[in-house]
């Protein structure tokens, strides 16, 4: 995965070079950035979203070596390295050395007041324990996690966090044969019914849009396909802060943004859709199409239109939705999808 903490206002130099490029950066791209730009604050995350890059390619020793140097910068950045480390020498068997690790990580987290960030750490370690076997481990850092909400349950996003804790939480009592309680139960049930509501929208929308022969749907309304579109994580910083008013939806960071697209997705293989077409879309690619057929980049329509282009144009930016299960997740994480969007962390609704 790439680290994740919230990033907001104007893009950093760091994010600048993610987006340059107008492709997914490589490992060995993300590490000279680190090593050019030795001193900048984003120094340990290009380090840190190398090291996801290299795991993907299953060379797990380089990424330890990667996240080991992440690591040694502390603070928030420091402990997204710390759960990379823990991940790589789980994968190398070194079960000993990786419980050390995160029981560091665990001490140094109870010992930090209750905020997304946090939160977001015990996400990521319950995840990834779960994914490693470590079930019991992985129900614990979920019930500490959750217990941190109660220092931060004013906050929306802590509140979101909290949710998928708990949908996580039900999902690990059911494996280890452990009853659900009343708050399992409800955070499933707040789900379902936040999907339908999901559900409803996207069927009044697709009922009440003028169906256009680009689309492939007969207006008889028995087949049709979703097309779901959904920005680069290196753009989307940019994206939001350039139409904040249109873009206001998405959320504040990328986990939430994903969370929406995933939703989107469902909603419309609920609505009866025989295809969903997942548009990966860079913001240099959106702005020259938009500029070519003279519309306005901020409108909502244009991005409907430059998806249904895409479908038609740049099959290369298509991608079948949902992938398989094993498969890296589509939003560009480095984590399966099973373990990501689709986990049960990252609810339907």
């Amino acid at each position: 995965m790439d680290s994740s903490p919230a990033v907001s206002g104007s893009p950093t130099a760091y994010e600048i070079f993610l987006a340059a490029a107008g492709r997914k950066r490589s490992a060995a791209e993300r590490e000279q950035w680190a090593a050019d730009h030795a001193g900048d604050p984003e120094e340990p995350r290009a380090l840190v979203d190398a090291g996801w890059a290299t795991a993907r390619g299953d060379d797990y020793e380089r990424a330890l070596e990667l996240f080991r140097r992440a690591a040694g910068f502390g603070g928030e950045w420091g402990r997204d390295a710390q759960v990379g480390v823990a991940e790589q020498l789980y994968a190398l068997q070194r079960d000993r050395e990786a419980d050390q690790v995160q029981r560091v990580l665990r001490a140094e987290l109870d010992e930090l007041p209750g905020s997304p960030g946090t939160l977001r750490i015990f996400d990521d370690m319950t995840e990834m324990l779960s994914d490693a076997g470590q079930e019991r481990l992985a129900l614990e850092w979920c019930q500490a996690g959750l217990n941190h909400v109660v220092g931060a349950d004013d906050d929306p996003e802590a509140e979101r966090r909290r949710h998928g804790l708990l949908i996580n939480r039900g999902y690990l009592r059911e494996n280890l044969g452990i009853p659900l309680d009343d708050e399992d139960l409800e955070a499933r049930a707040e789900a379902d019914r936040t999907l339908a509501q999901v559900t409803t929208m996207i069927n009044e929308r697709l009922k009440s849009v003028e169906r256009s022969d680009d689309l492939d749907v007969p207006r008889d309304g028995t087949a049709f396909d979703g097309i779901v579109l959904r920005w680069v994580r290196e753009d989307f910083p940019t994206v939001r802060s350039r139409w904040p008013e249109s873009t206001a939806h998405y959320g504040a960071d990328y986990e939430t943004y994903a969370g929406r697209i995933q939703r989107e997705a469902y909603a419309y293989e609920d609505s009866g859709a025989a295809r969903v077409h997942l548009v990966t879309a860079t913001l240099a690619d959106y702005e020259a199409y938009a500029n070519s057929q003279r519309r306005d980049p901020a409108d909502q329509s244009t991005r409907q239109a430059y998806g249904e282009w895409c479908t038609k144009a740049r099959p290369d930016r298509v991608r079948p939705w949902p992938p398989q299960r094993n498969s890296a997740c589509w939003c560009d994480s480095g984590r399966k999808y099973k373990k990501c969007c689709a986990a049960p962390a990252r609810p339907r609704a």
